[in-house]
């Protein structure tokens, strides 16, 4: 134990109080390089480059002469394939429900309006109105919407009984025509 007392305070201890004190050692310093003068460099020979040329592949099969060869056309890409066209939409399902004028009702215009509740699937209407019930002479107006009214060229009569139908349709088709409704124009008109 003495010995380490007596070494505490002979090497240890005055390191220790000039660390304490702010005064540090200088770190050792490491021996410089000794830079050795550059060495005298021999010529290097000269060696000759020779550019090598490709060996040509030997022909495969039978050669053709220059003056033989034909050049083609390009060849134009393969046209896209079409485009599916969106299905069909299918014929209007539903009859037409007649609205105005009523069945066995009165009007009392030349013109009235006739109107329906629409079809389901349907794009355009067709109403067709004549004086017999059979509607085998009729006169025809075409509609997208869910009314008409009679044009102005072809007034009905006073006092006469008239027939009235629709149906719907679409770029399919038509749909079954609805129930046929009567109506009658007032003797007299105010």
């Amino acid at each position: 134990m003495n010995l380490l007392l007596a070494w505490v305070l002979a090497v240890a201890t005055p390191s220790l109080l000039a660390a304490s004190k702010g005064k540090r050692k200088p770190p050792k310093k490491k021996p410089a390089r000794r830079k050795t003068p550059p060495r005298a460099s021999k010529p290097r020979p000269r060696v000759k480059t020779v550019a090598r040329r490709a060996k040509p592949k030997p022909p495969r099969g039978k050669t053709i002469p220059a003056h033989a060869r034909k050049v083609l056309p390009p060849v134009a890409p393969a046209p896209k394939p079409a485009e599916p066209a969106p299905p069909k939409p299918v014929p209007p399902l539903g009859r037409a429900i007649l609205l105005s004028p009523e069945n066995e009702k009165y009007v009392d215009s030349f013109h009235p309006t006739f109107r329906w509740l629409s079809i389901g699937g349907a794009t355009r209407y067709e109403i067709i109105w004549g004086e017999e019930s059979a509607l085998t002479k009729h006169h025809t107006i075409l509609s997208i919407a869910t009314e008409a009214t009679v044009p102005v060229e072809e007034p009905l009569r006073l006092g006469g009984t008239y027939y009235w139908r629709v149906r719907g349709g679409n770029d399919s088709g038509w749909s079954a025509w609805s129930d046929v409704f009567s109506f009658r124009v007032l003797e007299e008109l105010a």
